[in-house]
């Protein structure tokens, strides 16, 4: 009496790389553009006399009331 068993080798499988790279690069670009949006909201003052940009503000805000 003779008997053989054939089993099959494990098969391995790859997790889906291009579903996880989309979400990663989607988490990104949202931080990036968070980034962006955080810099967009702040003053900037391009000169070294901060009080004459001041001044100028105060001066708008008198005027608009």
């Amino acid at each position: 009496m003779e008997t053989t068993s054939h089993r099959q080798s494990a098969q391995i499988l790859t997790f889906p790389t291009a579903k996880r790279a989309a979400a990663t690069n989607l988490s990104r670009q949202a931080k990036f553009a968070a980034e962006v949006a955080a810099l967009r909201a702040q003053t900037i003052v391009s000169s070294d006399s901060w009080y004459h940009q001041a001044a100028i503000d105060e001066a708008a805000r008198d005027r608009k009331n």
